[in-house]
C-alpha cells in the first residue's frame, strides 16, 4: 500500500518510525515568503528560471555578510573612539589629561588601500628626513659662509 509517510529504522532495536513527506508544492509554498522577503517577485519565483532562486539566495548571503562586516567595522570605530577618550573617563585622571585625537583617516579595508597608506607614511618619513637634511645643510653652509 502506498502512503504519504516514509518509514525508517532507528537505532539497533529496529524501531520503525514514520516521517511525513512534503510534496514539492508544499515545499515551494513554504519557501515562497522567504524569497519574497529578499526581493524576488511572485512572477520570478513561480514562472521564471529555477536557477534564479539560487542567485537570489546567494545575493542574500552576500548582502548579509556585507552588513555583518559593516556592523563589525562600526563597532571597531566605536571601540577605538572609546579607547582614545578613556584616559579622561576614570575618576582618578590627572588634571590636564586629554583624550587621544580621533583617527585622521578611515581604516584601510583592502590591500590596495593599505599599500597606499603605507606609501603615504613612507613619503612623509622621507620628506621629514629631507627637510632635516636641508636644515642641517643650510646651518652648515652658514657656518662656513656659503650660500
Amino acid at each position: 500500500m502506498v502512503s504519504d509517510s516514509l518509514s525508517s529504522t532507528e537505532g539497533s532495536g529496529g524501531v520503525t518510525a514514520t516521517a511525513p513527506l512534503k510534496t514539492y508544492t508544499e515545499k515551494f509554498n513554504e519557501l515562497f515568503p522567504y524569497y519574497l522577503s529578499i526581493g524576488m517577485t511572485e512572477e520570478q519565483y513561480w514562472d521564471k528560471d529555477n536557477q534564479l532562486v539560487i542567485a537570489y539566495r546567494k545575493a542574500d548571503e552576500l548582502r548579509m555578510a556585507r552588513k555583518n562586516q559593516e556592523l563589525w567595522l562600526q563597532g571597531a570605530y566605536f571601540y577605538d573612539a572609546l579607547c582614545r577618550v578613556s584616559p579622561i573617563l576614570h575618576a582618578f585622571a590627572k588634571k590636564g589629561t586629554k583624550p587621544s585625537p580621533y583617527l585622521a583617516e578611515a581604516y584601510a579595508l583592502t590591500e590596495k588601500q593599505a599599500e597606499l597608506v603605507q606609501e603615504e607614511k613612507s613619503k612623509k618619513v622621507f620628506d621629514k628626513g629631507k627637510k632635516m637634511m636641508e636644515g642641517f645643510m643650510a646651518q652648515h653652509n652658514q657656518k662656513f659662509g656659503r650660500k
